[in-house]
């Protein structure tokens, strides 16, 4: 009981730390444009236009992580899940999200896996590239990440492949574990491909 107690801890500060990693970007822009202001002594419109854009994006990385680590995901519906990755890739501008209409019949008991993985497929672009969702007919679902140099680093590619401690991970991986073992979690087993830029998460 007690060695549980600890993991959970690892866990969950490990991802609280990658949270606020990913927020400190758009929340610093912010801080950033209001000391703009401040220099300025009146309402700057580009400092304006930074601050808005900039407190935009933090909200909808709130409402993703939200979904995705938080008790609202456990039955999030495919609309709340389409709708929050789009918003958030559609602001940033450099991923094309695409939607096969299988895709339009995954369950909500599979509905923050989808948006896990489409997640992690992200982070196997560095330079942006197309995202495709797909559910095929026998409940297989299978999301493909194609762009420039598209590819996982390898320490997350490992955790997201084979068993591994929570004491080994950090905030990079601790994401690639999350997924790993909610695919065991609703019933199924995460397969990872790699190609020359082409990769592919595949829940079965």
């Amino acid at each position: 009981m007690e060695q549980d107690r600890a993991v959970e801890l690892i866990l969950i500060e490990l991802i609280s730390s990658r949270i606020c990693h990913d927020l400190v970007g758009p929340v610093g822009a912010v801080n950033a444009g209001a000391e703009l202001m401040g220099e300025a002594g009146v309402a700057d419109d580009e400092a304006l236009a930074l601050m808005r854009k900039s407190g935009l994006e933090a909200a909808r990385r709130l409402q993703l992580f939200r979904l995705a680590f938080g008790r609202a995901g456990n039955s999030v519906d495919t609309k709340s899940m389409r709708d929050a990755v789009a918003q958030s890739f559609e602001a940033e501008g450099k991923v094309t999200l695409l939607w096969d209409q299988t895709g339009i019949g995954i369950d909500p008991a599979h509905g923050r896996l989808v948006l896990n993985m489409v997640m992690l497929a992200r982070e196997a672009l560095p330079f942006g590239g197309d995202i495709r969702v797909t559910r095929e007919s026998e409940g297989r679902i299978t999301v493909n990440a194609v762009g420039k140099r598209a590819a996982f680093r390898p320490d997350i590619e490992n955790v997201m492949k084979n068993e591994v401690s929570p004491e080994e991970l950090d905030p990079r991986t601790v994401h690639g574990f999350f997924l790993r073992n909610l695919a065991h979690r609703t019933g199924g087993a995460l397969s990872v491909l790699q190609d020359d830029g082409n990769v592919a998460l595949i829940y079965d």
